[in-house]
């Protein structure tokens, strides 16, 4: 009798070699083989990784067509049934180039051969850490960043943002990180051992966090009261409780976030009946648009280096 394939967790490091996002990442991973779990450790940018071109080719044979190492590394993170952890620096308040060009890549998993809609389904559990040179008001957006990748298959279990690390290697220095990433290793560890239904936040956050990718940055729709979170689209209302701001969430939204399959599956149907209407309200512009093109594709003074 073959035994059940055993759970590791994949780590995903878009970092220098042996920097301060891959020192952080192997703590984790010592954490978590206090519990017996094996980890492997994936070097982003030591492998070839191209930007999506928006060519279309993938909505045609439901694989990209551009040849570099992108497949693999989401068949490691994103396909396979492991436990994930990212560790992405932020060079200039968002998630890195490389990180953000594979996280870019994923549109074509959910028309996989395989039944890509079950990967939304999010019965896996993973964390993130991210480092950066400057202070945390130049680091703002990386989490709300990582979490676009992570938050599609995944459930959260903890994140860690550190920042005021200029030099490569000098987190060797700061020995509470070290701890803390190491204590995110043992979580996401812990996490893996419980029903994905038990499976609870354990990092830290503030009295306006998202309750589903737990960061603290909110998009206005129209005014306020009314509040959302730009990644999840989880709707609040914003209020003061003893003179301090807090929000409201809704409860639906929070259990169908964005990258849900539920909502997925909403947001396609809904795209496709807009899609549909557009084409019916604009039989002209489709009927000609090669012809209204040639305006524009002899236009301009194109310069290269």
């Amino acid at each position: 009798m073959t035994e059940p394939k055993k759970k590791k967790i994949i780590g995903l490091s878009c970092g220098r070699k042996n920097g301060n996002s891959e020192i952080l990442l192997k703590e984790a991973a010592m954490g978590a083989e206090e519990f017996g779990i094996e980890t492997e450790i994936i070097r982003a940018m030591a492998l070839k990784v191209l930007p999506c071109r928006a060519c279309g080719g993938c909505w045609e044979t439901r694989k990209c067509v551009l040849k570099d190492d992108v497949e693999w590394i989401l068949e490691e993170t994103f396909v396979e049934d492991n436990a994930l952890i990212l560790s992405v620096p932020v060079y200039h308040l968002r998630a890195s180039g490389v990180f953000m060009c594979i996280t870019e890549r994923v549109n074509h998993l959910f028309n996989d051969d395989r039944g890509g809609y079950s990967f939304l389904k999010r019965t896996k559990v993973g964390a993130i850490l991210s480092v950066g040179g400057s202070q945390l008001d130049w680091t703002s957006l990386s989490l709300l960043t990582i979490n676009i990748f992570l938050q599609h298959g995944h459930v959260l279990v903890d994140q860690l943002q550190v920042a005021d690390c200029p030099v490569s290697g000098m987190i060797l220095g700061m020995e509470k990180e070290l701890e803390r990433a190491r204590q995110l290793g043992r979580n996401v560890a812990k996490a893996m051992q419980v029903p994905i239904e038990e499976v609870k936040y354990m990092g830290g956050e503030t009295a306006v966090s998202c309750p589903v990718c737990h960061c603290n940055v909110l998009q206005v729709p129209e005014d306020f009261p009314d509040v959302y979170c730009p990644i999840c689209w989880v709707h609040g209302t914003m209020y003061l409780d003893a003179g301090k701001m807090k929000v409201k969430w809704n409860e639906e939204d929070a259990r169908y976030p964005r990258f849900s399959l539920e909502a997925h599956l909403r947001h396609f149907a809904e795209q496709s009946e807009k899609n549909e209407k557009f084409v019916k309200e604009h039989k002209y512009l489709m009927d000609n648009m090669e012809e209204l093109r040639k305006k524009y594709v002899s236009y301009g003074t194109i310069i290269k280096p």
